[in-house]
């Protein structure tokens, strides 16, 4: 039977597709969950679930290449596929650029964690003088705790854990959306939101659509984990990993389309993200000390908590493998952890630092998103795959001509053979080139909504600097 699945090999990885899957869509899922029904009234209710399956599958298709060239260069980090397909220029770039996305959403991370305690234990927020920032050093422990699992390989029952608490956010959603009607309930438009045609918002309805569409690039993001998952290390049969892609990439279109959908018809457009501040016109209309919301908030702790670590074991195996290369991981002993908490310390103490000093770290997020977000998931992928294809070719014409040369064959079909490996072109060109355009569209949609809610007050949100009396408070 073995000698059937000559392309299945085993590996010390005992993770499955489903798993692989579960976590693809875990990355971003509790943040989604809460924030898609902000992304559907701000693009439309026809718009949105039709722009969510085109970023969803040009984003599969991106991981997808990814995990092609992972098969054949046998790596396990982004870093290290670029450094197999372009060399020292290919490494630094993937470095940067996943890297750069995983330290900068620590913060934010670490803030969802500390809001979704607070929103369980004191919904009406009279503890701690109703500062966010006491609970971010209350959760720092815990979040910092997940980093020393290591390896993506050791998060397999924390992924099912996720899936089932981003469920229970969902149904706790329709539960309280349905029971809680809106009075000052806005319809939605079926392309774009009615700020876009209104005298003297216009400028602003368009930044708000175009957060929107920077939502659903965020809200799926399948290649930051492809090169960590698809290897023979983490997973038992890295060929089947396409499946996870899949799985990833339906869950993601039904949280979308299903819970932004059913929000919007309910609330109306002007739905906050996250969901839990209500909508723009009423913002008290989420029931914060309802039992339901409370236990939703519980669900999205534990779910934030999963994000957390998915994003930042990677970060602290770089970390590891900069400090020490030598490492093993698979050395639990006390020493062991002692020199890996040491090693994954900086980071840590950075994210916590940038999430009590930055002003706005949503603007930040949103920033980060444009700057990292379709490079990884698109431009990136599709670039190393024409660099691999290219040198393919390269190699294929110096093997030929290496061979036309050894046969001292001079006849003229071989030298029409030759040539035409000159124009020799990449396989699935068009499936390439349109990932590769996508991800640059993405990238101005992103970079537009950022500029605009940096600049635009009502959409920037309160900028603050630590508690009451630390430094200073702004608006």
């Amino acid at each position: 039977m073995s000698s059937s699945l000559p392309d299945r090999p085993t590996g010390p990885g005992d993770m499955g597709w489903v798993t692989a899957g579960f976590i693809l869509f875990g990355f971003a899922a509790p943040a989604a969950a809460v924030g898609v029904p902000s992304s559907i009234g701000a693009v439309g209710l026809v718009f949105g679930p039709v722009l969510c399956v085109a970023v969803t599958a040009v984003s599969a298709l991106g991981s997808l290449f990814l995990h092609h060239l992972c098969l054949q260069h046998k790596v396990d980090n982004l870093p290290e596929l670029g450094r197999a397909v372009k060399g020292g220029a290919g490494f630094k770039l993937g470095f940067v650029l996943q890297q750069t996305n995983f330290f900068l959403y620590l913060p934010v991370a670490l803030l969802c964690v500390a809001e979704a305690l607070r929103d369980c234990i004191d919904p009406k927020q009279k503890m701690l003088e109703g500062c966010t920032d006491y609970w971010i050093f209350i959760v720092a422990a815990l979040c910092f705790a997940t980093t020393q699992m290591r390896d993506l390989s050791n998060v397999t029952a924390i992924s099912f854990t996720s899936l089932g608490c981003v469920i229970a956010v969902i149904l706790s959603v329709f539960t309280i959306v349905a029971d809680t009607p809106n009075p000052f309930k806005q319809d939605a438009s079926w392309i774009g939101n009615p700020d876009m045609t209104t005298e003297g918002r216009e400028s602003t309805g368009w930044t708000i659509f175009m957060l929107g569409a920077t939502t659903t690039a965020w809200a799926y993001v399948p290649s930051f984990l492809t090169a960590e998952l698809s290897n023979s290390r983490v997973m038992e049969y890295p060929s089947d990993f396409p499946k996870a892609i899949a799985l990833s990439a339906l869950l993601n279109c039904v949280v979308y389309i299903g819970v932004g959908l059913f929000v919007v018809l309910q609330w109306g457009w002007k739905v906050n993200d996250p969901l839990m501040l209500g909508a723009t016109d009423y913002l008290n209309l989420w029931p914060s000390t309802d039992l339901r919301a409370r236990a939703l908030n519980l669900f999205w702790f534990v779910a934030c908590l999963v994000s957390y670590a998915l994003d930042s074991i990677p970060l602290g195996r770089q970390c590891q493998r900069y400090f020490d290369p030598n490492f093993d991981i698979t050395d639990f002993s006390p020493l062991a952890c002692f020199k890996y908490m040491l090693y994954t310390l900086p980071t840590f103490i950075l994210a916590v630092v940038m999430a009590i000093l930055v002003p706005s770290l949503f603007c930040m997020l949103a920033f980060m998103t444009a700057l990292t977000v379709p490079w990884v998931n698109c431009v990136f992928p599709a670039y190393l795959y024409k660099c691999e294809a290219r040198n393919r070719a390269e190699k294929e014409k110096k093997d030929s001509s290496q061979r036309l040369l050894e046969d001292n064959i001079e006849d003229g079909s071989s030298l029409r053979f030759s040539l035409k490996l000159d124009s020799h072109r990449l396989p699935h060109d068009w499936s390439v080139n349109l990932v590769s355009v996508s991800g640059y569209i993405i990238f101005i949609a992103c970079a537009y909504g950022a500029v605009g809610k940096l600049a635009t007050a009502e959409l920037r949100g309160p900028v603050v600097v630590g508690c009451q009396g630390w430094l200073w408070l702004d608006e």
